[in-house]
């Protein structure tokens, strides 16, 4: 059995207590950049996360949930994810001892000796030995500490980022849904346009032959029947690569892409708050991304510096030796301690390059955070500002259409009383249908505004 001697204790007992002292190393502490925003509203304001749900159109709610599921992106997302945190893990893991099995056998030949046998000198021993070896780095300055801090904040800002991946594909989705449901719009207001201008053709064409009208009007009314018809392949173009975008978005397999995706109710305009709160702009997943690689990069550059100061390894070597020397019988236990103090002396400028190159990172990631926050702000004064001239331009554009209404009504019973032509009849004609589309387009606008101003506040993450 192993005797330990009383010597060999007192030199663990040494080592053990530098190792658990250690040196306290008071590193400068991460604090937010200080940035100049408006005051945050008396009542805090809340997104929810499933804000699509607000347009109440049970067909995009299911677009969204099948983009989320299955969106490639995501998926990529989703793994920079794992591997953040198996770096994570690898960081948390220097913290602790490290445990290795040890196996070694080799062969020793010894020359005239007075501490060996005459049957030793000049002959060759076999030996052997296997056993397990314990090592483990002491963080006295904290220096493993700090990498593991960069990890676990590098871990966070690549889950802000899948999150920020999430609301920008949910909000593509939107945005492309509302463009479908547009052009559904003004392919419908074309077909009825074209139907109504084939049933005036073919009725002045029997005007003509009865010699009641005229050839003119005939082919004005059969040129502005055939020049609304061209419009239709053209939208119709539209709505199919409208609906192949929103396929790839959502992630369908291509054997599904040939198919017609489902249409809902028309989506309703979403009530927005008048005002925003500056705290939901700051927990905003790109900003809170930019916030946590900027933590990590804090984290790095104290990192960098503690590697000027000594670093001590312990070690613990037991196990059982063979041996073929007549010196050694049986299988005897051996039992290696050591400690190690290392430190830098002369390294040709090696960790102050370092160190200046984190600091130099870190710099970077504060104006990437000032600037991340600026585009956060700018979005959503550019999402209100849309959400309010959308509102007008609607208001302005379902006026014109009333109006264009009663003009083209009014011009048709001019026509029939003699006063006017059918030229005229047709130009009003026209410009309804287009006073229609423009309504359609701001119709869109107007939705698009109040996604564009859920996605500026965060989309409730």
């Amino acid at each position: 059995m192993l005797k330990v001697s009383d010597s060999f204790l007192r030199a663990l007992l040494v080592i053990a207590l530098f190792a658990t002292t250690g040196c306290a190393m008071n590193w400068p502490r991460y604090s937010t950049p200080e940035i100049d925003v408006p005051a945050p509203p008396l009542k805090p304001l809340s997104i929810d996360r499933q804000w699509w749900k607000a347009f109440a159109d049970p067909a995009l709610d299911q677009l969204v949930y099948e983009a989320l599921i299955n969106n490639l992106d995501l998926a990529k997302a989703a793994s920079n994810i794992e591997e953040a945190r198996a770096n994570a893990s690898a960081a948390k893991a220097l913290l602790s001892p490290r445990l290795d099995g040890v196996a070694k056998i080799g062969a020793t030949q010894r020359q005239v000796s007075v501490a060996i046998n005459d049957k030793e000198i000049n002959s060759a021993n076999a030996s052997a030995a296997v056993g397990a070896g314990v090592s483990w780095e002491i963080d006295l300055w904290g220096r493993i500490r700090l990498m593991n801090d960069a990890a676990l904040a590098r871990l966070a800002a690549s889950e802000h980022t899948r999150n920020a991946t999430a609301l920008s594909i949910s909000s593509a989705v939107v945005d492309t849904y509302l463009q479908l449901r547009s052009l559904d719009a003004k392919l419908l207001m074309t077909r009825d346009a074209a139907a109504s201008l084939k049933y005036a053709a073919n009725l002045e064409y029997r005007r003509w032959k009865a010699e009641a009208g005229t050839q003119l009007a005939y082919q004005q009314s059969l040129a502005e029947w055939s020049a609304t018809e061209a419009r239709i392949p053209g939208i119709e173009s539209a709505i199919a690569k409208t609906e192949l975008a929103l396929h790839i978005l959502v992630g369908r397999s291509p054997r599904l892409m040939a198919e017609h995706l489902p249409r809902g109710a028309q989506p309703k305009v979403p009530d927005t708050p008048r005002e925003f709160d500056s705290a939901l702009l700051l927990r905003r997943p790109d900003v809170a991304s930019a916030e946590q690689l900027l933590v990590a990069a804090h984290a790095d550059v104290n990192a960098a510096r503690a590697e000027r100061y000594p670093r001590l390894n312990l070690a613990l070597l037991a196990g059982l030796i063979a041996s073929s020397s007549g010196l050694i019988t049986g299988f005897p236990l051996y039992l290696d301690a050591s400690a190690g103090l290392t430190g830098p002396i002369y390294d040709a400028g090696l960790i102050q390059s370092k160190a200046e190159g984190a600091e130099a990172r870190r710099e970077k990631a504060v104006a990437h955070y000032r600037y991340t926050v600026s585009l956060a702000f700018r979005d959503t004064y550019e999402a209100m500002v849309l959400r309010d001239t959308s509102d007008s331009q609607v208001a302005s554009s379902e006026s014109e259409v009333a109006t264009r209404k009663k003009s083209l009504a009014l011009t048709q019973k001019s026509y029939d009383a003699g006063r006017s032509s059918k030229f005229e009849v047709l130009g009003e004609s026209i410009k309804v249908l287009n006073a229609e589309l423009s309504l359609a387009d701001a119709r869109q606008t107007q939705l698009a505004a109040r996604s564009q101003y859920y996605k500026a506040l965060g989309g409730g993450f």
